[in-house]
């Protein structure tokens, strides 16, 4: 899958076949410091009910007998030599949507971006941090009514069309017809969770970067989003260890990390990204 983003989150199953159900937690009582045999406080935790919508993925391939036959020989062999083919045909589209309608609108929305540049202008660069936990953070998927994971390996179900027989076509030749289609969503449920460098027209400095990691409550389960082109950029001015004052890392290969948070890049994530207004401004600094 041509989708390193994608590749690298973590999914889970929603908790109904259409949707995911969950609790926005919006108030908590813990445990409080007592004295030796004195009663126990009440803990509680308060948790609205919300719920996202999974969205259906799919298409229809068709193709003529003879190609298939002097090819894979068989209909299911067929399809399977297409599968990656059309996963990553799939993937490039989802994960720029994943990261530009829902990373990027999220954090905007959430009020967790930051702006590096004061100043207006057209071609602009972004970062996502996101720390995925489970329940909170984390991509969706149903395999309802889907069934289960199947010979293809992935979350759904080829559907042949004339019950797998070869039959004529929308082009007129004969041949055979399937369709593929599976449910995926995104839950992005703690606002501490998720951050975004926004306006970038220069490299980020280290206490931008810094201000990144540390507004999604960076970890071991944190990840740093970016384009290629911003990550090469990364690369070049950070690769003397001292450019970084030690918040940024990068390997003889051009692999960075912030904080050791590893930042993953794609050629999915658009750079000519438009100046987007009333982000606050964060400074420089080292």
């Amino acid at each position: 899958m041509n989708a390193p983003i994608l590749k690298g989150m973590p999914f889970q199953r929603s908790s109904h076949a259409y949707h995911h159900a969950y609790g926005d937690i919006v108030n908590v009582k813990g445990m409080q410091i007592i004295d030796f045999d004195s009663s126990l406080p009440l803990m509680s935790v308060d948790a609205q009910l919300n719920h996202v919508s999974l969205t259906p993925m799919g298409g229809e391939i068709q193709f003529g007998e003879d190609t298939m036959l002097q090819t894979h020989g068989s209909p299911e062999a067929y399809l399977s030599a297409k599968i990656p083919a059309i996963l990553r045909g799939s993937g490039a589209a989802l994960e720029r949507s994943f990261y530009i309608n829902n990373f990027l609108t999220t954090a905007i929305n959430y009020g967790t971006a930051m702006s590096t540049n004061a100043t207006a202008t057209t071609d602009n660069d972004t970062m996502v941090a996101i720390t995925w936990t489970p329940d909170e953070m984390t991509g969706l998927h149903s395999l309802l009514p889907y069934e289960q994971e199947n010979s293809y390996g992935q979350l759904f179900r080829p559907e042949w069309a004339n019950n797998k027989s070869r039959h004529k076509l929308q082009s007129g030749i004969y041949g055979y017809a399937a369709t593929v289609k599976m449910l995926i969503g995104l839950l992005l449920a703690n606002k501490k969770k998720i951050s975004a460098l926004v306006n970038i027209t220069d490299t980020p400095s280290p206490n931008q970067l810094a201000a990144l990691v540390n507004a999604a409550q960076g970890s071991n389960a944190t990840r740093i989003y970016c384009s290629a082109r911003l990550k090469t950029a990364l690369a070049a001015k950070y690769a003397q260890t001292m450019q970084g004052n030690g918040l940024v890392s990068v390997s003889n290969v051009g692999e960075i990390s912030i904080l050791g948070i590893p930042v993953v890049s794609s050629h999915n994530i658009p750079t000519n990204v438009g100046y987007i207004k009333n982000i606050p401004f964060i400074k420089t600094g080292n």
